[in-house]
């Protein structure tokens, strides 16, 4: 009975833990995505065909700089069914906190699409170089190593 008891305490402070990490980079997004006057650096589609990355309609980089630290990126990529925008977002100190993905539907049977349909979208949250929670709507086939992308997109951004 008490080793239960240890477990179910233990289980519920870890909860609370992770619920409060989780408050503090949605706080950190919501101050991110009010601020104004960013300096925006864009690296276009000819930059990632130079890199040998080409997708059927284009890749686009944005950089979101605020005194200097990048503190948020968006990155569009076109294939030729799909639309995919993550968005990356940062702390003070320059550590991911937060990625958002969305898949949007551009081109069916009939066609393309007057309006884009969201196939799938992902928010993971992020402490100190660890996912501490994803979550998911819709289908998400695809697992990607968001730290890893992370810096290979800070990395063009750097070189562009």
């Amino acid at each position: 009975m008490m080793k239960k008891l240890i477990l179910f305490s233990m289980a519920i402070f870890s909860g609370l833990i992770l619920g409060q990490n989780i408050e503090s980079v949605k706080e950190i997004v919501q101050h991110i995505n009010q601020t104004k006057d960013f300096k925006i650096k864009t690296v276009p589609y000819s930059y990632f065909m130079d890199q040998s990355e080409v997708t059927d309609n284009g890749i686009e980089l944005k950089g979101f700089y605020k005194n200097g630290k990048l503190r948020k990126m968006e990155h569009w990529v076109g294939l030729s069914a799909w639309n995919i925008i993550t968005e990356y977002f940062f702390s003070e100190n320059g550590k991911l906190v937060f990625v958002h993905s969305k898949k949007y539907q551009i081109l069916n049977e009939n066609g393309y699409l007057k309006q884009p349909q969201l196939v799938s979208e992902s928010r993971y949250y992020y402490e100190k170089d660890k996912l501490i929670k994803s979550v998911w709507k819709f289908d998400d086939d695809e697992k990607t190593d968001y730290l890893k992308e992370s810096t290979n997109l800070i990395n063009h951004l750097r070189n562009y």
